[in-house]
């Protein structure tokens, strides 16, 4: 798994491809389509228009029927910031979906019903705003169909030096550690029942692993991803993240490059996902 996901990301973290504002966009999107038809399942499409700049934008999703029609979302964004190749930001996460995809038995009924998405247009200018793609999926679903969405935001840089893991709130540092070897779970207060039921499955598989936040209020970089579009909709929702800047100081930078990210970590995450969605 691990290599199929270094492939992955090694397609997809181009610099530029990924930008919803380039020619490329039309490729990267086709791009996205077929990993995702590759895995054995065809995705069903969302599609809007930016009249002014005449570009198309496409979410892809997958659904897999459960015993409950409840449905449990887990999704990713694919799109990037400005030109930088986006291997952590967002590639990483997209592998991971796209392994959870290709590792799930094609005969599985879950408990749930699960669906992945892969969002188009979370970076600026899209973000936080009705162009975003997770905005136009959210729009489309309501508390009383969805247990709980999983995003998917940067998951695959790590370090087990200390001194590499930052945080908004210095007291957090004596909680969670100063060495970025983790992923953590972040939730609201409104979210924290359902999110807590899911970090605590992912905590019995590594009980080291998997860190849980659960605040009742905005700081830094706790609603930056698609998340947001759930919690609005006062949908449960919970962001597994590296971290983003608190840990990778190439986000956002031409240095996202996939020979940054641990394959091996991003392999593990893939099973305990698939594991717990069973």
């Amino acid at each position: 798994m691990k290599h199929y996901l270094e492939d992955i990301v090694k397609k997809l973290a181009v610099p530029g491809f990924r930008n919803a504002n380039n020619n490329s966009w039309n490729d990267a999107m086709e791009m996205v389509h077929s990993l995702i038809i590759e895995t054995g399942f065809k995705p069903d499409i969302q599609e809007w228009e930016n009249t002014e700049k005449n570009k198309i934008y496409r979410n892809f999703s997958v659904k897999i029927n459960g015993k409950n029609k409840r449905k449990i979302i887990v999704g990713a964004h694919y799109d990037t910031f400005e030109n930088t190749p986006g291997a952590d930001d967002n590639a990483s996460a997209v592998a991971v979906l796209l392994g959870i995809l290709k590792s799930i038995d094609k005969n599985l009924i879950p408990e749930f019903t699960i669906e992945c998405v892969f969002y188009a247009c979370e970076e600026q200018p899209f973000f936080d705003t009705e162009n975003m793609g997770s905005f136009i999926h959210a729009s489309n679903c309501s508390i009383n169909e969805v247990e709980c969405m999983i995003c998917l935001e940067m998951v695959g840089y790590f370090s087990n030096e200390k001194n590499t893991q930052d945080y908004p709130f210095s007291i957090l540092k004596w909680i969670f550690g100063s060495r970025g070897n983790f992923l953590i779970g972040v939730s609201n207060f409104s979210s924290a029942s359902k999110s807590t039921i899911i970090m605590n499955k992912l905590k019995r598989i590594r009980p080291d692993f998997y860190k849980k936040l659960i605040l009742p209020f905005f700081f830094s970089g706790m609603d930056w991803s698609d998340h947001r579009s759930y919690w609005n909709k006062k949908i449960p929702a919970l962001m597994l993240t590296d971290t983003a800047m608190f840990r990778n100081k190439n986000y956002h930078t031409d240095k996202d490059i996939f020979t940054t990210l641990n394959y091996e970590v991003m392999a593990n995450l893939v099973a305990d996902l698939t594991f717990i969605l069973k």
